[in-house]
């Protein structure tokens, strides 16, 4: 069981807020994806706060966007994984909006009310999904794995794991539990992904802005990791990482100056991809 809760609530408004930048970035000539459902599903709340940020505030979300959509096609199509578990899938729509592999099968697990008003939405919109979709009612705050398995998820076949978007509002504790549940469960061949920053990304001057913005609407920046490989590697997971403005994740659209990637003594928002040893 995790040691901390984690708020409905704030991962409701945040969920909001990453769907305002997709439907933003969908009315884009050169758009790094579409998505004809954001506007919808952020709603007046999604709308009033993207009203707020400009393109260059809100790039390093568009930029993670594209990047694990690329990866998760990746994963499937190359590596011939047909297993996709999306861990606080929110109001994310890559079952309906990306092109699967036949016999790719995508779980979603969050919120039952927030999975309940996502297919409201979509099914409304005429969104269809192009994969077997299953979607799963489960807060993380509590065991979950039961309730994924329960769905027909088979921890015998690799799987590719995705944690998108909300580790850094988790306090450390509660990090480390939930990708330990994801280790147990990810038989040899695995892959994982998720976005973290490091401790300097709360403390760094180049930062503060952001991070006040975020603690001053109610969803503020805790949870951090400054070595994902050495954490990643004790668990028998092989990762790598990466930053929005590096090569591959650059799509022509960073406007900042581009820090090496484990640049010490600066702040860092890595995106983690890694193996599980065979």
């Amino acid at each position: 069981m995790m040691g901390t809760t984690i708020s409905n609530q704030l991962l409701g408004s945040t969920a909001r807020w990453t769907a305002s930048v997709r439907a933003r970035e969908s009315m884009r000539d050169g758009r790094l994806f579409h998505d004809p459902w954001a506007d919808a599903l952020a709603g007046p709340s999604g709308a009033a706060w993207i009203e707020q940020r400009s393109d260059d505030s809100v790039i390093p979300i568009v930029i993670r966007t594209r990047y694990f959509d690329d990866f998760l096609q990746r994963i499937t199509t190359q590596e011939g994984v047909q297993q996709v578990v999306l861990l606080a899938a929110g109001l994310d729509t890559r079952a309906f909006r990306l092109s699967w592999p036949e016999g790719t099968r995508v779980f979603g697990l969050d919120q039952p009310s927030v999975l309940e008003e996502k297919g409201q939405i979509l099914n409304s919109g005429g969104g269809q999904p192009h994969c077997e979709r299953r979607v799963i009612g489960a807060d993380l705050a509590l065991p979950w794995q039961e309730a994924l398995i329960g769905a027909g998820f088979d921890a015998n076949a690799p799987t590719v794991w995705l944690l998108e978007g909300f580790l850094f509002y988790l306090a450390n504790e509660t990090i480390t539990q939930l990708l330990d549940a994801v280790t147990s469960l990810a038989a040899p061949g695995s892959w994982l992904g998720f976005d973290i920053i490091n401790s300097a990304m709360l403390t760094s001057p180049i930062t503060r802005k952001w991070i006040e913005m975020q603690a001053s609407s109610g969803a503020p920046w805790i949870g951090v990791m400054d070595d994902p490989v050495t954490f990643l590697a004790v668990r028998g997971w092989q990762a790598t990482l990466t930053q929005a403005g590096a090569d591959d994740a650059h799509y022509g659209r960073w406007p900042f100056p581009i820090l090496p990637t484990t640049m010490p003594g600066v702040p860092h928002n890595w995106y983690v991809t890694a193996r599980k040893a065979t």
